[in-house]
C-alpha cells in the first residue's frame, strides 16, 4: 500500500497559536511525503531521503529497538521510531512490516548544498507512516473520526521526538488537508497524560484547546509561495521567544491577542469572500509579526522576506512571511492572474525562488 500526507504552510496566526485558545489558518500543500509499506516478516525501514534502506527494528515493551542502524542514522530516524512506536501502542497486535519513505521536494539545491524548505516534512513523514501502519492493520484512515485518531497519534509521536516543542499545527494540515482554522492542544495537560494513560486511552478522549475546522477559501485565491534560499531552526526562535515572554510578559501577551484577534476577523473575511479585508489583514498579520520580531528581538522578519512581502505590496496583493519565520517560506495572496504574475515576476528579478506549489485539497490518504 501507499500512503501519502500533504505538507504544510501558515496563512495567519503564526506564534500566537502557541498559546492555547488562539486559532491560526493553515494550508496543506501538495508537497507529500510518501510512506509505502507491505509485509514482512520483521520491521524494516527505508527512508530515501536520509539514504537509510533497510534498517531492521523489534518493537518490545512499546519500545522500537533498532537493530541495525548507526548512531548517526538513529539521529535521523527519531521520527518515524516515534510514529512507528505510537502506532503499534495504540494497536496492540499488528502484523510485522516493512516501510520505505520519501518526501516530494523537501530540499533543493543552492550553491551546491542541499537546503530543506520549510513544508514541515517531518510532521507529514509522521502522519503518512500512523496512518499506513493503521491502513496496514485493517483500520480505515479516510473519515473525520479516523483522522482525528491520526492526528492525535501522530501529535503524541512528533511532539515528544522534538522535544516537547511546537503546537502540531504541521501535523493538522498533513492530516486534514485543505485550509484549516487550528488551536493547538493544551501540552502540559498531554505531558500528564502520557505518565498514566496509555495511548490508546490517550488518543480516544478528548483534548482540551484541540479544535481543527474546515474552512473554504474564496473561489479565486491564489496562493504563492516564495522561498528565501535560507532554512532556520524554529525550535531555537521558540526558546528566544520564552525569554521575552518572561521578561516583557505584558507587551507579549499584547502582541498575541492582536493576532489573535485578526485571525478570528480573518477567517469571517475568508467566509463571506470579503476580498479586499482579507488581503489588509493579511498586510496587518505581518506588520504584528514585524514588531513581535522588533520587540522580542528574535529574528522573524528577514530582509528577504520583507523583500518579497513589499514586493507583493506593490503588485497590489498581500505578502507575509509563513511560520516562525527567520528564512523559509513567505507567502503571497491575490484574486486574479495579472496581480499573481506581476509577483512572480518580481520575486524572481530579486532572487526569491519561486516554489511551484498550491493547496492540496486531500489530507492524508
Amino acid at each position: 500500500m501507499q500512503i501519502s500526507a500533504p505538507g504544510k504552510l501558515m496563512l495567519a496566526g503564526e506564534w500566537s497559536v502557541l498559546e492555547l485558545g488562539n486559532p491560526c489558518i493553515v494550508l496543506s500543500v501538495n508537497k507529500r511525503v510518501h510512506v509505502e509499506i507491505a509485509e514482512n516478516e520483521e520491521i524494516s525501514v527505508t527512508v530515501d531521503d536520509f539514504n537509510i534502506e533497510n534498517a531492521k527494528a523489534d518493537f518490545a515493551d512499546g519500545k522500537i529497538e533498532w537493530l541495525s542502524a548507526t548512531d548517526e542514522e538513529k539521529e535521523k530516524l527519531i521520527f518515524i521510531k516515534g510514529a512507528i512506536e505510537t502506532a503499534l501502542q495504540y494497536l496492540g497486535d499488528y502484523k510485522p512490516f516493512r516501510i520505505r519513505s520519501w518526501g516530494e521536494e523537501s530540499q533543493l539545491e543552492v550553491d551546491g548544498k542541499m537546503k530543506k524548505i520549510g513544508f514541515g516534512s517531518s510532521a507529514a513523514a509522521v502522519v503518512a507512516t500512523v496512518a499506513a501502519i493503521l491502513k496496514f492493520n485493517g483500520n480505515e484512515i479516510e473519515s473525520k473520526k479516523a483522522k482525528d485518531i491520526i492526528y492525535k497519534l501522530s501529535t503524541i509521536a512528533h511532539y515528544f521526538a522534538q522535544g516537547k516543542v511546537g503546537s502540531a499545527f504541521d501535523v493538522a494540515a498533513s492530516t486534514y488537508g485543505g485550509a484549516t482554522v487550528y488551536k493547538r492542544f493544551d501540552p502540559g495537560w498531554l505531558v500528564e497524560q502520557i505518565k498514566t494513560k496509555t495511548v490508546k486511552e490517550i488518543a480516544e478522549s478528548k483534548w482540551p484547546g484541540f479544535a481543527a475546522e474546515e474552512l473554504k477559501l474564496p473561489d479565486d485565491f491564489i496562493l504563492l509561495v516564495g522561498w528565501t534560499k535560507e532554512s532556520a531552526s524554529t525550535s531555537a526562535m521558540v526558546k528566544q521567544m520564552d525569554n521575552f515572554k518572561k521578561s516583557s510578559n505584558e507587551e507579549y501577551r499584547r502582541i498575541y491577542d492582536s493576532i489573535a484577534k485578526l485571525v478570528s476577523d480573518l477567517v469571517d473575511a475568508m467566509k463571506n469572500s470579503e476580498k479586499d479585508k482579507i488581503i489588509g489583514l493579511l498586510k496587518k498579520n505581518e506588520e504584528y509579526l514585524r514588531e513581535l520580531g522588533q520587540k522580542s528581538t528574535v529574528n522573524i522578519e528577514t530582509p528577504e522576506l520583507r523583500q518579497l512581502a513589499e514586493i507583493a505590496y506593490k503588485a497590489g496583493a498581500a505578502g507575509k512571511l509563513s511560520g516562525a519565520g527567520g528564512g523559509d517560506c513567505g507567502v503571497a495572496v491575490c484574486f486574479d492572474n495579472e496581480t499573481a504574475e506581476k509577483i512572480r515576476k518580481g520575486w524572481e528579478e530579486a532572487g526569491l525562488y519561486l516554489v511551484d506549489a498550491n493547496i492540496d485539497k486531500n489530507g492524508v490518504k
